[in-house]
């Protein structure tokens, strides 16, 4: 790993301390796990091309 890539660990550990957050030891091992795909999943969100600033699929309109 390069010097400056922070570890899913570190960056979780980080989070927890940020928030004042003390989870038991297997709920941070599963905050650990799940850390990596769920910023892939957010990071996916932004390589949509054209579609960030159209609205969404469902809409209300209160006028109707």
């Amino acid at each position: 790993m390069p010097e400056n890539t922070v570890s899913d660990q570190e960056m979780v550990a980080a989070l927890l301390q940020l928030h004042t957050l003390s989870p038991a030891p297997d709920e941070v091992d599963k905050l650990i796990a799940a850390y990596g795909p769920t910023r892939a999943a957010v990071a996916a969100l932004y390589t949509m091309p054209g579609v960030r600033y159209e609205e969404p699929a469902i809409t209300f309109d209160p006028r109707v």
